[in-house]
């Protein structure tokens, strides 16, 4: 079996990953695709353990 992840853990990579296609070249081109296609770097990118804490501060970061 695979690797598990938590709610909290795919609600992260995905908010991470819109994050990225929002200030990427292809934001006026949002679709499930594009978002798709930014959403399969992350878990090499970002360790499950961690990845919550990282979207918290970009959250943070788009609050101010």
């Amino acid at each position: 079996m695979g690797v598990l992840y938590n709610y909290k853990q795919v609600k992260a990579f995905a908010l991470i990953a819109l994050h990225n296609l929002l200030n990427s070249a292809n934001r006026n081109n949002i679709n499930l695709k594009t978002l798709d296609m930014f959403l399969d770097p992350l878990e090499k990118v970002h360790k499950k353990e961690e990845v919550i804490e990282y979207a918290e501060k970009l959250k943070s970061r788009e609050e101010k």
